[in-house]
Order: structure tokens, then sequence, then C-alpha cells
């Protein structure tokens, strides 16, 4: 897997993957414009889209997406006003066809968009922690390196040895 960097206003970016599917009305966005941050913005759009639709699918709306910068990372919270997700669940969110509610005829969807969110995630060098929000509702909290571009330099070092060196093992 490929990371495609670019330079991208986080903002901007969240606004247009709401935009394109229609879902303006359903979301609260609080990021500053001028957040910017080195990725690939093919994949954040896929995170974003599976963190925002699944909260929209299961919390209802409206869904507040807040930005903030943290040290070198980039923090998403993607959070809804429903039930929260149960304790017994909570550890399997991301793990692929897992379906809280299979026995709820409401759930459709394959139970891959988290895990491919979060496969996204990894990719950049980055996670996804899923939670419960303190006044009710799921937070989901996407991190990424604001330069992913580092990562990729790593990556060429890492394939330049010989298999000799241990550092730059993601943790």
């Amino acid at each position: 897997a490929r990371l495609v960097l670019d330079d991208v206003d986080i903002a901007d970016q969240i606004t247009a993957c709401i935009d394109a599917r229609a879902w303006l009305d359903a979301v609260d966005l609080d990021a500053e414009r001028g957040i910017m941050a080195r990725l690939d913005p093919r994949r954040l759009d896929v995170i974003l889209a599976n963190l925002i639709g699944n909260a929209l699918k299961h919390g209802g709306s409206p869904v507040r997406v807040s930005v903030r910068v943290e040290a070198d990372d980039l923090l998403i919270e993607v959070q809804d006003h429903g039930p929260g997700i149960p304790e017994d669940v909570l550890p399997h969110v991301f793990d692929r066809f897992y379906k809280a509610s299979a026995s709820r005829p409401r759930s459709e969807g394959s139970g891959l968009g988290l895990s491919i969110a979060l496969e996204n995630a990894h990719i950049h060098g980055g996670e996804i922690t899923a939670a419960n929000a303190p006044k009710g509702g799921a937070v989901f909290t996407l991190r990424l390196p604001q330069d992913a571009s580092e990562l990729l330099a790593d990556d060429e070092r890492e394939r330049g040895r010989n298999g000799n060196g241990t550092e730059g093992s993601a943790g």
C-alpha cells in the first residue's frame, strides 16, 4: 500500500468529504481553516467517510467532527449522540465483518468500514481509537502524523538496509 502525499487543509478536506455525500446538514464541523497536514487525501477521505457514515448510521445526527493539533499529530474526533458502544462490543469495533447489531434488521452494511478506516490510518503511521463519551454517544479519535512524508523517508531507509537494523518499528 502506497501513500500519495499532498499538502491538505484539513477543514477543507472534511468539508469536501461531507459535501460529496450530502451530509452537510447532519455534521457539525469544529475545525479552523489553515490547519495543514501532509498526507494522502484519498485515504483520509476513506477514513472520514467511514467514521462519519458509521456515526450517522448508528448514532444519528448531528455528528460532531472536531480537529486539533497535538505535538506533531493531527487529531480528528468524530462524536455521535447515539446510545454509545456497548462495553462488550468496544474491543471488536475494528474487527473485519464484526457487526454489533447483527440481530437487528436495521443493520445493513458489510461490517468492513471501520476496519478499512483503521487500515488506512495505519498506512499513515496513525491510529483510531473508539470510546464512549462521558455525556453519551460514541467517539472515534483519528490520530495521524501531521507530516506523513517522514514515514515515507523511514520506509525508504528500511528498504535500503540489509535487514540488520532494529529501529523504526511502529509502536
